[in-house]
């Protein structure tokens, strides 16, 4: 049987503290031929490449990046080497976007919107809308990921899992109990239920439209986003040959000569046998804004409550002027 060379380009290992060690055990035991450690800036990318290297196996092509934060969401960036972290200005939190990209183009780098259909302000259609990130895209001649691992794996978060299979059951029961009906849960469980379900539904129109994204690109980037070593390699793009070295399967990115792009399809391990803790994270990724959201509004209204009651009190103790109409 043909050995698929399978490449894994969204990794990290400095922000969850992840023991460079089990890192590499886990990009063995996925069959990965190629991985790209792409460290969030704010947590010194340079390191996580420099700690990976002095590991790394002979037959695994590790490839130097970063996850910039530019003023348009996250942006993956991949070098030949490790003069790509000589590239302080990409380091910067917030970093123009156009700058970012100007830079990209300057040093002959591979750069690919990260997650553009996420839930956060780090995901590019959310902070410039669709047209702008396909403008931005088609002026500097860069790509996108067209499947992310975390979000990809969402449902897998929401509903593949045992743990989640219970809660959700459990809110199933509840909502048709006639004993909850009377003590009135039925209501609050079936609400539940039913924003598990959107949740879902809104995941997999964002993984959907990202991989329609990536067809009008210059080249796709595939990645897991694993912040733990479980999770890598759980996300891939599978190549036509393997590549002699960094440089050459840059080229091959660019010239698209990729046999599939998506779940980790020849994995032995599905994603969804992931631990309770993964699984919170991915649970606070799609979550989070809403709740900020939420919060919000729940902050506004408790303003203009207290506003109101103290407008009220002042008005009471005549400490206001009220202002009436003339007598004609």
């Amino acid at each position: 049987m043909q050995k698929q060379i399978l490449v894994d380009l969204h990794t990290h290992l400095n922000e969850k503290h992840v023991d460079p060690k089990k890192w590499w055990e886990a990009a063995i035991n996925k069959k990965l031929s190629v991985i790209a450690i792409t460290e969030h800036v704010e947590y010194n990318p340079q390191t996580a490449y420099e700690k990976l290297f002095q590991t790394k196996p002979e037959n695994i092509i590790l490839i130097p990046g970063m996850e910039c934060k530019t003023s348009a969401g996250h942006l993956l960036v991949f070098g030949r080497d490790k003069s790509v972290y000589e590239i302080k200005d990409l380091q910067k939190v917030n970093i123009p976007i156009e700058k970012a990209l100007t830079i990209v183009n300057e040093n002959n780098l591979i750069a690919s919107f990260a997650h553009p259909y996420g839930y956060k302000g780090d995901s590019t259609t959310n902070q410039l809308g669709e047209k702008e990130t396909k403008r931005l895209m088609k002026k500097y001649k860069i790509g996108c990921e067209y499947y992310n691992g975390m979000l990809g794996s969402a449902n897998g978060f929401i509903f593949g899992t045992e743990w989640v299979k219970k809660l959700y059951n459990f809110f199933d029961f509840i909502s048709k109990s006639k004993k909850a009906k009377k003590i009135g849960l039925h209501n609050k469980s079936a609400n539940i239920k039913s924003k598990l379900e959107i949740i879902s539904l809104e995941t997999f129109q964002r993984v959907r439209k990202g991989m329609l994204l990536g067809q009008d690109t210059e080249y796709i980037t595939v990645g897991s986003d694993a912040h733990y070593p479980r999770v890598i390699g759980t996300a891939v793009l599978e190549l036509k040959k393997m590549p002699k070295d960094e440089n050459d399967f840059l080229k091959m990115l660019r010239k698209k000569e990729i046999l599939w792009a998506g779940p980790n399809i020849y994995s032995d391990v599905p994603v969804d046998k992931l631990k309770k803790k993964e699984l919170l994270e991915g649970l606070k990724y799609v979550t989070k804004n809403k709740i900020k959201k939420r919060l919000k509004k729940r902050k506004v209204s408790k303003n203009i409550k207290k506003r109101a009651k103290s407008l009220k009190q002042k008005i009471k103790n005549k400490k206001l002027p009220i202002k009436v109409g003339k007598k004609k």
